[in-house]
């Protein structure tokens, strides 16, 4: 499929990047055949962008055939329905590329339901009734009002009622995670992997996957699309000594749950920030904030300050920060504490990841020494299953350990603290 992009720009200002717009459009197999950059001095209420500029475009769709429109900002209902009238083609704003990226990706229940309501919720919004006298709408009362608004009224409560059954189901789906959440939430902490779209999130995920010591080895979907999954998914990350590819020097770290949430992206409709706050809200239960930037990016400081606006809204919590890609940039910045240079495509970073990540997870631990004898052997392979061993040795009555445990789940081994 071919298309216009039409990018407007306001006092030299891009009011949206072209660049993610370019890669939205690759995530829908759309090809850009042609972009008209657009200088908005004002905003024509019936098609958003000028007479001119129209006429420009509808020869440009005819000469070049052109499958559909595509603005990169949002229109009003009268503005999309206009301008696909005088153009002949297909019109679409920013809005709804996202929205049909999300319909695209969506994979479980819960992401399907968010996407529907997000896409209920922008459809209602647009309802034009072609045939609608306008006329008329405005005038009478009671039996007397117009035909059109009788029709749009309609539209809007079939909509409103088929929202909320889907955000009935979707409370239902939301409350049971809940309900997860504060069981897991008193044995061990939560780390939120959040970040722009893209930045890679996925790619920190699987590389932490594959070297943890749990048996749940299945990798989270990993590609160079934006919003390659809205699923967020949560693993246990428990590493025991050193990992036989990586240098020798990972310390036996803590375990902790990994969760990555949906990517962020500059000018997210609010309709699918209301969609997705259940995700978002993974955010908000995190114990720590892992935040993902794209060092290879020309617009990563903008991309930042898109992540840290988002996170400062949703959690004060710790914030771990990783500027991925060396890689592929010459860029240089000067790190503080608590942010590493990291390419996620080498392991060899995972150690200095790690190690950051167990600094900041060690309030939620005590550092004990305990005796265990072999009558309760059983209670030191569950130690060293669950929690995490330093150390230990072996006398004839039992073993001596040093153990770190989660605070939630010390008092069921208080009676082994072995005092000197």
């Amino acid at each position: 499929m071919k298309a216009l992009v039409i990018n407007c720009y306001k006092n030299n200002y891009y009011l949206s990047s072209l660049k993610e717009m370019d890669s939205l459009l690759k995530t829908l197999n759309i090809e850009i055949e042609l972009v008209v950059q657009c200088e908005l001095k004002d905003i024509n209420r019936s098609t958003f962008i000028s007479k001119g500029i129209v006429e420009q475009c509808a020869f440009h769709t005819l000469a070049r055939n052109i499958d559909i429109v595509i603005f990169n900002n949002d229109l009003s209902p009268l503005q999309v329905r206009n301008l696909s009238e005088q153009l002949k083609v297909d019109v679409i704003d920013r809005s709804m590329v996202i929205i049909k990226i999300f319909e695209m990706r969506a994979k479980s229940k819960e992401a399907k339901l968010q996407v529907e309501i997000a896409s209920l919720k922008y459809n209602a919004t647009r309802l034009v009734e072609k045939k609608a006298n306008y006329d008329q709408v405005t005038s009478g009362s009671g039996q007397n009002k117009g035909l059109g608004e009788k029709i749009i009224d309609l539209k809007r409560n079939q909509i409103k009622s088929l929202i909320k059954k889907k955000e009935d189901k979707l409370k239902i789906i939301q409350e049971n995670r809940l309900i997860n959440r504060v069981k897991r939430k008193n044995t061990i902490p939560l780390v939120a992997i959040t970040g722009y779209t893209n930045a890679g999130k996925s790619t920190l995920m699987n590389q932490l996957i594959k070297i943890t010591n749990n048996c749940r080895k299945d990798l989270t979907l990993e590609e160079d699309r934006l919003f390659a999954t809205l699923d967020t998914t949560t693993r246990l990350i428990k590493v025991d000594g050193h990992c036989p590819f990586l240098y020798n020097l990972l310390k036996v770290s803590c375990p902790f749950l990994l969760t990555d949430t949906v990517g962020f992206i500059s000018n997210l409709p609010t309709h699918l920030i209301d969609s997705f706050k259940s995700t978002l809200e993974e955010i908000q239960m995190a114990d720590l904030i892992i935040e993902v930037i794209d060092l290879s990016s020309s617009n990563f400081q903008i991309e930042q300050q898109v992540n840290e606006k988002i996170i400062k809204e949703l959690t004060n919590k710790p914030i771990i920060k990783l500027y991925n890609k060396i890689d592929k940039t010459k860029q240089s910045i000067v790190i503080s504490e608590n942010e590493l240079l990291i390419s996620l495509k080498d392991n060899m970073y995972l150690e200095q990841i790690l190690n950051l990540i167990d600094e900041k997870l060690s309030e939620f631990y005590y550092e004990v020494y305990l005796y265990i004898p072999y009558e309760d052997i059983n209670i030191f392979y569950q130690l060293k299953n669950n929690q995490v061993l330093l150390d230990y040795k072996e006398d004839e009555k039992g073993i001596s350990g040093s153990f770190k445990i989660q605070k939630g789940e010390f008092k069921k081994y208080r009676k082994y603290l072995k005092h000197f």
